[in-house]
């Protein structure tokens, strides 16, 4: 064998035991079709965890990004995972919620009305909860929900149940 095989040989062992490990950059910013990288970020999460591979990371700077992180591909061990993680001393939040804007005052109510469109494959007032598990307290129950100031609100089935509210004596 000759030095140059050697050497090839030993920098093919240091990588493939290495590997490529790659930091892929999100920030409010960016765009999703950049490359990922800290001069270059994307604006979604999503689109770092379709790049990100088992021994890279995500860093995610300030912002409030409201998206659902579905990994689609896990670690290989402890020392080979997907990290996720915010950037130094940034403040990041993920919320699977959207802000909503156009409430109407309409009676003694606050209306708006959203299109199926929004939700796009999903739409999580579609999706019942249901089960002999689930203690349904007499009414619908979906999957979704509405916040007011952070905390969520009962779901009404009908207008007349809004209107004329009944307290729950069971909370």
């Amino acid at each position: 064998m000759n030095k140059l095989t050697v050497c090839f040989s030993i920098l093919v062992l240091i990588f493939a035991t290495k590997g490529f490990c790659t930091e892929y950059h999100v920030t409010k910013k960016g765009n999703d079709a950049n490359s990922g990288t800290a001069a270059s970020p994307f604006k979604t999460i999503a689109a770092a965890v379709r790049k990100a591979y088992p021994g890279d990371t995500i860093t995610v700077h300030a912002g409030t990004y409201r998206e659902w992180v579905n990994p689609l591909r896990g670690g290989e061990s402890n020392t080979k995972r997907i990290i996720y993680r915010a950037a130094m001393g940034e403040k990041v939040q993920i919320k699977g919620s959207e802000a909503i804007s156009g409430w109407k005052k309409e009676k003694n109510i606050w209306k708006v009305t959203i299109p199926n469109s929004f939700f796009g494959d999903y739409n999580p007032y579609k999706d019942f909860i249901d089960g002999d598990w689930f203690l349904n307290k007499g009414r619908v129950h979906h999957t979704g929900e509405v916040f007011l100031n952070g905390k969520s609100l009962y779901e009404k089935e009908t207008l007349d149940k809004v209107l004329r509210p009944v307290a729950d004596k069971n909370n």
